[in-house]
Protein backbone atom coordinates (compact mmCIF):
# COMPACT_ATOMS: atom_id res chain seq x y z
CA UNK A 1 0.00 0.00 0.00
CA UNK A 2 1.24 3.51 -0.79
CA UNK A 3 0.80 5.73 2.29
CA UNK A 4 1.18 9.47 2.81
CA UNK A 5 2.19 10.10 6.43
CA UNK A 6 1.92 13.72 7.58
CA UNK A 7 3.43 14.11 11.05
CA UNK A 8 5.44 17.04 12.40
CA UNK A 9 7.19 15.16 15.22
CA UNK A 10 10.34 13.72 13.59
CA UNK A 11 10.65 10.89 16.12
CA UNK A 12 7.08 9.70 15.58
CA UNK A 13 7.27 10.05 11.80
CA UNK A 14 10.55 8.18 11.35
CA UNK A 15 9.68 5.35 13.73
CA UNK A 16 6.20 5.00 12.22
CA UNK A 17 7.64 5.03 8.70
CA UNK A 18 10.16 2.31 9.57
CA UNK A 19 7.48 0.12 11.13
CA UNK A 20 5.10 0.57 8.19
CA UNK A 21 7.83 -0.19 5.67
CA UNK A 22 9.68 -2.99 7.46
CA UNK A 23 6.78 -4.76 9.16
CA UNK A 24 3.96 -3.92 6.78
CA UNK A 25 5.76 -3.81 3.46
CA UNK A 26 4.18 -0.44 2.67
CA UNK A 27 5.71 2.45 0.72
CA UNK A 28 5.60 5.60 2.88
CA UNK A 29 5.97 9.22 1.82
CA UNK A 30 6.65 11.59 4.74
CA UNK A 31 5.56 15.21 5.03
CA UNK A 32 6.22 17.46 8.07
CA UNK A 33 3.31 19.88 7.79
CA UNK A 34 -0.25 20.02 6.54
CA UNK A 35 0.46 22.32 3.62
CA UNK A 36 3.12 19.99 2.19
CA UNK A 37 0.85 16.99 2.80
CA UNK A 38 -2.01 18.66 0.93
CA UNK A 39 0.19 19.56 -2.03
CA UNK A 40 1.55 16.02 -2.21
CA UNK A 41 -1.89 14.38 -1.93
CA UNK A 42 -3.19 16.57 -4.75
CA UNK A 43 -0.24 15.63 -7.01
CA UNK A 44 0.23 11.93 -6.29
CA UNK A 45 -2.11 8.96 -5.75
CA UNK A 46 -2.12 7.22 -2.36
CA UNK A 47 -3.98 4.21 -0.97
CA UNK A 48 -4.09 5.78 2.49
CA UNK A 49 -3.39 9.17 4.04
CA UNK A 50 -2.39 9.38 7.70
CA UNK A 51 -2.71 12.91 9.13
CA UNK A 52 -1.55 14.31 12.44
CA UNK A 53 -4.44 16.27 13.90
CA UNK A 54 -2.23 19.22 14.86
CA UNK A 55 0.51 20.24 12.43
CA UNK A 56 2.18 23.47 11.39
CA UNK A 57 0.59 25.48 8.57
CA UNK A 58 -2.56 23.30 8.33
CA UNK A 59 -3.96 20.78 10.78
CA UNK A 60 -5.18 17.37 9.74
CA UNK A 61 -8.86 18.34 9.68
CA UNK A 62 -8.15 21.34 7.44
CA UNK A 63 -6.15 19.12 5.07
CA UNK A 64 -9.02 16.61 4.95
CA UNK A 65 -11.55 19.36 4.22
CA UNK A 66 -9.42 20.73 1.40
CA UNK A 67 -8.89 17.26 -0.07
CA UNK A 68 -12.64 16.73 0.00
CA UNK A 69 -13.23 20.07 -1.72
CA UNK A 70 -10.68 19.10 -4.40
CA UNK A 71 -12.42 15.78 -5.04
CA UNK A 72 -9.80 13.55 -3.40
CA UNK A 73 -12.40 12.21 -0.99
CA UNK A 74 -12.06 8.59 -2.11
CA UNK A 75 -8.70 8.10 -0.41
CA UNK A 76 -9.13 6.81 3.15
CA UNK A 77 -7.78 9.04 5.91
CA UNK A 78 -6.69 7.99 9.39
CA UNK A 79 -5.95 10.68 11.96
CA UNK A 80 -3.22 10.54 14.61
CA UNK A 81 -3.75 12.92 17.51
CA UNK A 82 -3.12 13.58 21.16
CA UNK A 83 -6.51 15.29 21.31
CA UNK A 84 -8.80 13.17 23.45
CA UNK A 85 -11.82 15.44 23.76
CA UNK A 86 -14.99 13.76 22.51
CA UNK A 87 -15.78 16.65 20.16
CA UNK A 88 -12.34 16.42 18.52
CA UNK A 89 -12.58 12.66 18.15
CA UNK A 90 -16.05 12.98 16.60
CA UNK A 91 -14.64 15.40 14.02
CA UNK A 92 -11.80 13.02 13.17
CA UNK A 93 -14.23 10.14 12.74
CA UNK A 94 -16.57 12.21 10.58
CA UNK A 95 -13.76 13.25 8.24
CA UNK A 96 -11.78 10.04 8.21
CA UNK A 97 -11.88 6.28 8.34
CA UNK A 98 -10.43 6.18 11.83
CA UNK A 99 -8.49 7.74 14.67
CA UNK A 100 -5.40 6.56 16.52
CA UNK A 101 -4.66 8.29 19.83
CA UNK A 102 -1.15 9.42 20.69
CA UNK A 103 0.92 8.13 22.25
CA UNK A 104 0.73 4.82 20.42
CA UNK A 105 3.09 1.89 20.02
CA UNK A 106 4.62 2.28 16.53
CA UNK A 107 5.22 -1.47 16.37
CA UNK A 108 1.45 -2.00 16.46
CA UNK A 109 0.66 0.64 13.83
CA UNK A 110 0.30 -1.89 10.99
CA UNK A 111 -2.24 -4.00 12.85
CA UNK A 112 -4.14 -0.90 13.93
CA UNK A 113 -4.30 0.39 10.37
CA UNK A 114 -5.43 -3.02 9.11
CA UNK A 115 -8.10 -3.09 11.82
CA UNK A 116 -9.43 0.34 10.84
CA UNK A 117 -9.22 -0.29 7.09
CA UNK A 118 -10.79 -3.72 7.45
CA UNK A 119 -13.77 -2.39 9.34
CA UNK A 120 -14.82 -0.27 6.37
CA UNK A 121 -16.28 2.21 8.84
CA UNK A 122 -14.93 4.86 11.14
CA UNK A 123 -13.14 3.47 14.13
CA UNK A 124 -11.33 4.72 17.16
CA UNK A 125 -8.14 2.96 18.09
CA UNK A 126 -6.17 3.68 21.23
Amino acid sequence: MRILLAEDDPHISVVTQLCLEKMGGHQVVLREDGEAALETALREPFDLIILDGMMPKKGGLQVALELQAAGVWGTPIIFLSAKTDGKDIDQFLQMGRGYIAKPFDPQNICSRIEEIMGSGQGGQTR
